[in-house]
C-alpha cells in the first residue's frame, strides 16, 4: 500500500511539474570594498544593478548585509546600516514594484530594540511580504555587532513562504553549515531555498560542495547571492543557482555582477529508492531509514549550553531521577545531582544522560575520593552523551 502511495505520489508531482511555468532568477554579487572609502562606492553599484532589473525576472536575490558592502569597524556597521539600510529597502520595493518580480534581499531589520540579521521579501506589488531571521549568528554577529540573538535560543517552526505556488525557505550565511538543518528543511517540501551570504573565507571547490549539498538534501533550488573579493580571488563570492539533482546551473565565483538562470521550481529530482520502491526524492528515501537516536542531542527539548546559560537560574536537586526529569519537564533550567566514586555512579549518570541529556544544565556533585582515571571516564562518558557544554562539576555543598 505504502509503495502505491509513494508511486502516485512521484507520478503527481511529475505531472505538476510538466504544467509549471519556469521562473528567471537573478543574482546580484557586488563587490566586497576592503576599506570604508570604497563602502559608498560598492553600495552605489548595487543601487544601480537594482535598477537594471526588468519584468522579465522573477526572483532577484542580493547578499547578506547588502547595505553593508564591505569592511567596517564593529562601531560602524550598525552606523552604516543607519546610513544605507532605508535606501537600500526602498530600492528593493521599488524594483519589486517597477518588475513586478520578487526581490529577496538581505539587510539588517532595525525594526526591534536590538537589531536582527534577515531576509526581507518584497512582493511583486512592492508589498512586504515578510522576514526571515537568521538562526545561526557567528560570535561576532551578537558579541561585537550587538545583534539579537534571543530568538535562535527556543524552538521554532522553520519559516516558509508560499508565493504563486512556490514555497520558498531561506538560509543566511553561517546557517549554511548546519547541515542537520537540512533534513529538517527537507520535511516541509520547499521549492526553493533563498540564501544571502557575505561569506568571504572559503574557497571556491568548498562553496561548491555546500551549495550542492544543500539544494540535494533539502530537495530545493539554491538560489544564492553573495559578496566578491575581487576578480581573481579564489574564496568568497559563489553567487550560484544549484539544482535539486545537485547542478549548478551558473555560478559567478569571483565575478562582480549579475547572473540570470531560469528553471521549474516544481521539477523535482527523483532518485531510485530501492528494493523494488518507486523513485523519490533523496530526503523521502533517506526518511525511511533515519536513526535520530543515534546521532548527537537535538529537537524543541534541548537548551542552550552553559556559556549562553543566565547567571540566576532555576535549580532543582536530587539523586532521583524521576523527580529531575519532571523538574525538567516543569521548565527548571538546572538539575544537580550527586555522584558517589565509591558506589555505583556509572549506572545512575548514564540513566541521567540517557533520558535528559542536554534539556537542562546539569551540575555533577562530586562526592568521596575520585581518582584521575575515575574523573577521565565521568568525562568521557558527558562527552559520550554530547552534553560536555551542558555540564559543570562541583565539589562543593550544596545550597538549598
Amino acid at each position: 500500500m505504502r509503495n502505491r502511495v509513494l508511486a502516485l505520489a512521484a507520478l503527481l508531482m511529475l505531472a505538476f511539474a510538466a504544467q509549471a511555468a519556469p521562473m528567471k532568477s537573478r543574482v546580484i554579487q557586488p563587490l566586497f570594498a576592503m576599506d570604508e572609502a570604497g563602502l559608498d562606492k560598492s553600495f552605489e553599484w548595487t543601487l544601480k544593478e537594482l535598477d537594471r532589473c526588468d519584468p522579465s525576472l522573477d526572483i532577484v536575490v542580493l547578499p547578506e548585509f547588502s547595505e553593508v558592502p564591505g569592511k567596517t569597524s564593529y562601531k560602524g556597521f550598525l552606523e552604516t546600516v543607519d546610513k544605507y539600510g532605508p535606501a537600500l529597502l526602498e530600492a528593493c520595493e521599488r524594483t519589486a514594484r517597477r518588475c513586478s518580480t520578487l526581490v529577496f534581499c538581505g539587510a539588517i531589520d532595525t525594526s526591534f530594540d536590538v537589531p536582527r540579521n534577515a531576509i526581507f521579501v518584497f512582493g511583486r506589488d512592492g508589498s512586504l511580504l515578510g522576514k526571515y531571521y537568521k538562526e545561526h549568528l557567528t560570535a561576532g554577529e551578537w558579541q561585537k555587532y550587538g545583534l539579537d540573538k534571543s530568538y535562535t535560543e527556543e524552538w521554532n517552526k522553520p519559516f516558509i513562504l508560499d508565493i504563486e505556488g512556490v514555497r520558498y525557505m531561506f538560509l543566511i550565511c553561517y546557517d549554511f553549515y548546519f547541515y542537520e538543518n537540512y533534513s529538517n528543511i527537507a520535511r516541509w517540501k520547499p521549492d526553493v531555498v533563498i540564501g544571502a551570504s557575505h561569506q568571504r573565507s572559503d574557497p571556491h571547490h568548498v562553496l561548491d560542495i555546500i551549495d550542492q549539498f544543500c539544494a540535494y538534501h533539502t530537495g530545493a533550488y539554491l538560489v544564492r547571492a553573495s559578496v566578491s573579493m575581487g576578480k581573481k580571488s579564489k574564496i568568497g563570492g559563489c553567487s550560484c543557482v544549484v539544482g535539486p539533482d545537485g547542478k549548478i546551473l551558473g555560478n559567478l565565483y569571483s565575478k562582480i555582477g549579475r547572473l540570470d538562470v531560469t528553471f521549474d521550481p516544481h521539477k523535482k529530482f527523483l532518485k531510485p529508492a530501492g528494493y523494488g520502491n518507486p523513485p523519490a526524492m533523496h530526503s523521502e528515501y533517506i526518511e525511511i531509514g533515519r536513526r535520530p537516536w543515534k546521532y548527537r542531542p537535538g529537537g524543541s527539548a534541548i537548551v542552550p549550553p552553559l556559556s549562553e546559560a543566565p547567571a540566576v537560574r532555576s535549580v532543582v536537586y536530587s539523586n532521583d531521577i524521576g523527580e529531575l526529569g519532571a523538574a525538567v519537564a516543569k521548565g527548571v533550567q538546572e538539575i544537580a545531582f550527586d555522584l558517589d566514586a565509591a558506589g555505583d555512579w556509572e549506572a545512575f549518570l548514564r540513566r541521567v544522560m540517557h533520558k535528559l541529556s542536554c534539556h537542562a544544565i546539569m551540575n555533577i556533585r562530586m562526592k568521596g575520593g575520585w581518582s584521575a582515571e575515575a574523573r577521565a571516564r565521568l568525562e568521557d562518558i558527558v562527552f559520550e552523551y554530547d552534553a560536555q557544554n551542558h555540564v559543570y562539576y562541583s565539589d562543593e555543598p550544596f545550597a538549598h
